[in-house]
């Protein structure tokens, strides 16, 4: 159960105006409005029509837009079930491989890498849950958060980055720590560039499709080159290469509908609650991460079988 707000206007009003007014204190639920009601920092996209949470100005009825369904309901849970994932899938590896300690060896390295990729994609798919369940709350809160989303989103990155690369270069501790140096870099200027243009707005979705895809293809760099020496048979056998060609186009064309704002913007108000470019993104985000867990795991079994470079 949610409020709608009331459609008409006073003449000579316009609408949704004041669109930050706080709504009643022992209102239960939030407030859904159409993009012509909300106010200006809440307005991302012209295209979803519908479903916009009006600003709460209390936590208890942001969180209670987990129970609604709006513009925000499949960007909310796509990374609820991604961090319960993560969090799931550590507690089952650890598991396995405490199961098997004779059979299985597991090194420093190896807890670094899976453990890297796991940590990262917990509390980037954490960070943005928070963000889209508190985005409504106020402005200050909105762009607080929105900070953290960015800044989770180059966490994975460099997490992702320093576990693959550690499988890709596993013989060569030189190059290894090289990517290293590099992706870390890339995630930390990937995070002050979006942390100034003040974390988000419509005005810069196009900055951040760039500055993601970047960051995305930084952190694919050490596996172009080891499929360059490898090949390609050798790398799909040693590191898992078509599960991160297979995670590269999924985050590709997450960011391509984010930034496109598809299919949204064919058929204007017919995605504003489900399938819009926002949640595709979102589901992108954790069909990449999986993809790239499997090549982890993929690495890891070579490693099991050919310990020694």
């Amino acid at each position: 159960m949610v409020r709608h707000a009331a459609p008409s206007q006073p003449p000579g009003v316009a609408p949704g105006w004041p669109p930050a007014d706080k709504p009643d204190n022992e209102a239960y639920w939030p407030i859904i409005a159409t993009k012509d009601q909300i106010p200006g920092w809440l307005r991302d996209n012209d295209f979803l029509v519908g479903g916009h949470p009006m600003p709460t100005y209390s936590y208890k009825r942001s969180f209670r837009l987990w129970r609604c369904l709006h513009m925000e309901t499949m960007n909310i849970w796509t990374h609820i079930v991604g961090s319960a994932a993560s969090v799931a899938t550590g507690f089952a590896v650890y598991a396995y491989s405490h199961q098997r300690p004779t059979t299985l060896n597991v090194s420093v390295g190896d807890q670094f890498a899976l453990g890297s990729l796991i940590t990262a994609a917990t509390i980037c798919f954490g960070l943005s849950t928070a963000f889209h369940t508190l985005r409504s709350h106020s402005y200050n809160v909105h762009h607080f958060w929105g900070k953290l989303d960015i800044l989770g989103i180059c966490v994975l990155a460099v997490g992702g980055g320093a576990s693959s690369t550690y499988y890709a270069f596993y013989c060569n501790k030189t190059v290894q720590h090289v990517y290293w140096a590099l992706n870390l870099c890339a995630g930390v200027a990937a995070a002050v560039t979006l942390f100034d243009t003040g974390g988000g707005g419509s005005k810069m979705r196009t900055l951040r499709g760039g500055v993601f895809s970047l960051l995305v293809t930084s952190a694919m760099l050490p596996i172009f080159h080891r499929v360059g020496s490898l090949g390609w048979t050798e790398a799909c056998r040693q590191i898992g290469a078509q599960w991160y060609l297979a995670e590269l186009l999924s985050l590709l064309l997450g960011v391509g509908l984010f930034v496109g704002r598809i299919p949204e913007r064919l058929s204007p108000g017919s995605f504003d609650i489900w399938c819009h470019s926002h949640q595709l993104f979102h589901t992108c985000a954790v069909a990449g991460t999986a993809f790239h867990l499997v090549a982890l795991i993929t690495g890891f079994k070579y490693r099991q079988t050919h310990p020694h470079c």
